[in-house]
């Protein structure tokens, strides 16, 4: 039995969706695998208990029946915070050993998601080298390359490790098209040359970056005047109504699959957008639409929500959402699987880590 830490260079680079998209791959191949995400720091109720969010929508993607106390045995509470900084010692070896032996029994590989950064949780002593040294497990090193840092990223991360063959090698992930030549002809070999294994590099995906209409409803708090049943529906980007409605019906038919942000008051900007067949209306300001758009957004089954908030902020909050788009559906993980399958040495990763 091995074990594989999936740690990354920065939040949101990819961790969960590479987890399972591997996981799967690794399943259909006929491992028997197992996942755990050591410390939960995205807290949800599941059922009256307390849970993290990536841990139980893994559990799901990977046909998982274990504990979720077991998948997730420490819980990143304030006062777990509080008593970190107080400095009262937890001594959580003994938990993650025993978690670990649950979930590792009669299993080929265990996947395990860091929870942030590669130091995250230091402060408990239960950073990703930490606990990979805890667990005896290799990790395995995601970055998401948006520029040239990312290599200083990857750099200083690894003099983290305390022990070089701990790395099993590193990933680079949502690489822009127009840097894929630079990262292919000129930073791969520079890292290669530094004894660093690049196990593949994903491209930029845009249903990878999608979100659900349902997720910008939470996120903004907004009132579903129409289309509750469409709330699924995947939204890949977002466009702002604000100029003249002959050059908007144009403006919104370029992009597919986008939600249109305007004002409440803008009806024409808003029928516009109905009659372009955008995937959703948000509209700002709390001003509700008139009658008529209304009708035509139930006709043309196209949600339509209302937000407090006004354009500017709206947009603010999109940006993040859009940017930090989770893989929960089962269409996103697989297409990472694709992606994975496509520009993934797997082989290769899996003769790396032993198994």
């Amino acid at each position: 039995m091995v074990s594989i830490l999936i740690s990354s260079s920065e939040e949101y680079s990819g961790k969960s969706g590479i987890c399972n998209g591997l996981g799967r791959i690794l399943k259909d191949r006929g491992y028997s695998i197992g996942y755990m995400k050591p410390i939960g720091n995205l807290l949800i109720d599941k059922d009256g208990f307390l849970t993290d969010e990536d841990a139980e929508e893994s559990r799901t993607l990977l046909g998982l029946d274990d504990s979720l106390s077991d998948i997730t045995p420490i819980l990143q509470t304030e006062n777990l915070i509080h008593d970190a900084l107080m400095g009262v010692e937890k001594h959580f070896d003994k938990i993650l050993t025993d978690a670990y032996s649950n979930i590792s029994r009669n299993r080929d590989i265990v996947f395990i998601e860091g929870s942030g950064g590669i130091g995250s949780g230091a402060m408990y002593n239960l950073s990703d080298p930490e606990i990979a040294s805890i667990l005896g497990s290799k990790i395995l090193l995601v970055t998401r390359y948006d520029s040239i840092y990312a290599v200083d990223r990857i750099l200083c991360d690894l003099k983290l490790v305390p022990d070089s063959d701990m790395i099993a090698g590193i990933i680079l992930n949502e690489v822009p098209e127009s840097n894929l030549e630079k990262v292919s002809e000129l930073v791969i070999p520079y890292l290669e040359r530094k004894g660093i294994k690049v196990f593949g590099v994903i491209p930029q995906d845009i249903t990878l970056r999608s979100v659900p209409i349902s997720d910008i409803v939470d996120d903004l708090n907004a009132e579903v005047l129409t289309g509750a049943d469409n709330l699924n529906t995947l939204v890949e980007r977002y466009l702002v109504g604000a100029m003249e409605v002959n050059s908007a019906i144009k403006y919104f038919r370029r992009v597919p699959n986008c939600a249109v942000i305007t004002g409440g008051d803008r009806s024409d900007i808003q029928l516009a957008a109905i009659e372009a067949k955008a995937k959703c209306l948000v509209l700002t300001g709390n001003l509700r639409p008139s009658e008529a758009v209304l009708g035509s957004a139930e006709e043309a089954n196209i949600p339509v929500i209302l937000v407090r908030g006004d354009t500017m902020s709206t947009i603010k909050r999109m940006e993040s959402l859009i940017g930090r788009a989770r893989i929960k559906q089962e269409l996103k993980i697989k297409k990472m699987m694709e992606l994975i399958n496509n520009n993934v040495d797997v082989d290769n990763f899996i003769k790396s880590i032993g198994l």
